[in-house]
């Protein structure tokens, strides 16, 4: 019989987590959400003080925003793998609002 065959021939899938487990696991990863937005928004508030102080147009610190928008989304992706779909659900978003937010102050 095969391993993923229940005595009753249905195929077992990989549930998701709770509802519980993934608030829990979001609420958990809330620390590493603000170090790497706070760093994001540091980024994109410092490059803009400098434009201003210097006379210049303010530039969109790409690469910063880049990484930092795909250590969320590695966290969201890990998160998909261990079938926490709820937290990743939120972490993606939380990701989009954040990256939106910080980009909309460039035009």
């Amino acid at each position: 019989m095969d391993m993923d065959m229940s005595a009753d021939g249905i195929r077992e899938g990989r549930e998701p987590r709770s509802a519980g487990a993934n608030l829990l696991v979001f609420l958990a990863l809330l620390p590493l959400d603000a170090l790497v937005g706070g760093y994001a928004w540091l980024v994109v508030g410092i490059g803009g003080w400098a434009a201003a102080h210097n006379g210049t147009e303010a530039a969109v610190p790409v690469v910063e925003l880049a990484g930092s928008g795909g250590v969320l989304v590695a966290a969201g992706l890990a998160l998909c793998w261990g079938r926490y779909r709820g937290a990743a659900v939120a972490q993606f978003v939380l990701t989009a609002a954040l990256m939106t937010f910080l980009l909309s102050s460039y035009g």
